[in-house]
């Protein structure tokens, strides 16, 4: 951070000596140079120092009388006395004044340099740890009601001010990706970058957690050409296109004297109820409310038609139909859980209401949070699938009729492919011939068995190897073949490359996702 340092010397020559020593300081900080301490005092409008070396012996006001009042004024400022005068005396009453350091003339460079480096560095540890304090305090003002007394937050407390809350969302199809690790002075730097207007000091940023970052702005700031979102947009934008995460990003006015948290708070409920499912959103206070999802329902009347009948590749591809057209209506994930849970409590009522007669209607509600553990259409897609097909799998296991045989058949796949499941033996345990088993099997779900096993098996690797598991031998054997070099061959034929390429490319820094 850059510092204003500040030289006193009345003597002409010694004073233009010391300034040429001092610009190995600059342009990292500003060096001011007075050769009076009048002059120090009149210029602190303009130039606020962090460090002063001051002689002392000095017309008007001399040395001692400008740290005693450069301490009353802002006894943070560090002053580093250079005198001829070695008395304990001068000393002593420097210290009264805060002065760390007293140098006699003649200074040797390396013993100035010495005496400034540790000015410097315990100024940056001071400011390190008043900042470290303050958005300690701050992070309480937003998630604490009561507002804390410390007399740092006074500042903050009542004025209007600008609040950008951040959410970076994970990638859930990759177990132990870590969310971008953003310093604060890389967000202040975009926020500048995209409003020259607002100086970096005056920007706050909270990092709440590893997925919610708050901005703090001065009220003023925020209304750029009557437009307070400004801000907030070029911020936006600049996260967009530089993460390969989904973030999330709005933003609120704090009025005069209102409460922190209780504007927090309506923020952080404006980004849960509107940020989109599966794409990054910029989200203003009076974003749009949920959309209809009227037409969707005749969707999934034909899927569960199919499904019933037990003509699975249709009705997987209705199910992708499906997705698809939630995926065009640029829907919340909170109204996109809620349907889900609502798609399947239909299905599932529907099928064991025929079954049944009477069910409890409690046993067959879903987790809302079941929305959290997909963060793409693709994920989704996935997910609903196999919900839905283990849900007409358990239904049909008790009936022979060769519509449920398929189901039985597709529920042993499901929970045994690691082993080596025979179509040969079911057919015979099952009463039913090889060849109108395999034939059924194929006009219901569009793949031959061997074909589903293999597509099933090559799907459950590629969900260990976005878990982490690296070894190609072990995650062979976990999917149900002992040849490591045969399951290889198969993986590249299915996805296009090999097991530990995919892994590579998927756990690797990969390419934005949009």
């Amino acid at each position: 951070m850059p510092m204003n340092i500040v030289i006193v010397e009345d003597e002409h020559w010694a004073l233009a000596e010391l300034a040429e020593v001092m610009k190995v300081y600059e342009p990292e900080h500003r060096v001011f140079a007075f050769d009076n301490g009048e002059d120090v005092l009149q210029a602190l409008d303009s130039v606020v120092p962090q460090l002063v070396l001051t002689d002392i012996n000095m017309p008007g006001i001399d040395g001692l009388e400008l740290v005693e009042q450069l301490n009353r004024l802002d006894p943070s400022i560090k002053k580093i006395i250079i005198s001829v005068h070695d008395q304990f005396e001068y000393a002593r009453q420097g210290m009264k004044f805060g002065v760390i350091d007293f140098l006699v003339k003649p200074v040797k460079k390396e013993t100035l340099y010495k005496a400034v480096n540790q000015a410097i560095e315990q100024i940056e540890q001071n400011n390190r740890q008043k900042q470290e304090l303050l958005l300690g305090n701050l992070a309480r003002l937003l998630t604490a009601p009561e507002l804390s007394a410390d007399p740092m937050l006074h500042a903050y407390a009542r004025p209007a001010y600008g609040m950008i809350l951040i959410n970076f969302e994970p990638d859930t199809s990759v177990k132990g990706r870590k969310l971008p690790e953003l310093h604060p002075d890389e967000l202040k730097r975009m926020i500048h970058s995209t409003s020259p207007q607002i100086s970096e000091k005056d920007i706050q940023v909270i990092a709440l957690d590893a997925a919610h970052s708050v901005v703090l702005l001065p009220g003023s700031a925020r209304r750029t050409e009557g437009q307070p979102d400004t801000v907030a947009l070029g911020l936006y934008q600049h996260l967009h296109h530089a993460l390969s995460c989904h973030v999330h990003v709005s933003y609120a006015m704090k009025p005069v004297g209102a409460s922190f948290h209780d504007t927090f708070i309506k923020l952080r409920r404006t980004v849960e109820d509107h940020r989109l499912f599966g794409r990054s959103s910029y989200l203003r206070p009076d974003s749009s409310s949920d959309v209809d999802l009227t037409v969707l329902w005749d969707r999934v009347r034909v899927m569960e038609s199919y499904y019933k009948k037990g003509d699975l590749a249709k009705g997987e591809a209705s199910l992708l139909d499906l997705v698809g057209a939630v995926r065009s209506l640029s829907i919340t994930k909170r109204q996109l859980g809620l349907f889900a849970c609502d798609l399947l409590f239909s299905l599932k009522f529907n099928l064991l209401e025929a079954k049944l007669g009477s069910i409890n209607i409690h046993e067959l509600q879903e987790d809302p949070a079941l929305i959290h553990t997909v963060s793409d259409y693709r994920q989704l897609f996935v997910l609903l699938k196999d919900k839905i097909c283990s849900l007409y799998c358990d239904a049909e296991t008790a009936h022979h009729t060769p519509k449920g045989l398929i189901f039985v058949l597709l529920g042993i796949i499901h929970h045994h492919y690691q082993t080596n499941i025979s179509l040969q033996q079911f057919a015979a345990e099952h009463h039913v011939s090889l060849g109108y088993l395999s034939r059924l099997f194929k006009s219901h779900t569009g793949l031959t068995f061997s074909e589903y096993i293999v597509d099933y098996r090559i799907r459950k690797a590629k969900e260990l190897l976005s878990h982490g598991v690296d070894r190609l031998q072990e995650i062979s054997r976990l999917v149900g073949y002992e040849d490591a070099k045969h399951f290889s061959l198969l993986f590249k034929k299915s996805v296009g490359e090999s097991p530990m390429a995919y892994a590579k490319r998927l756990n690797g820094a990969g390419s934005k996702r949009k």
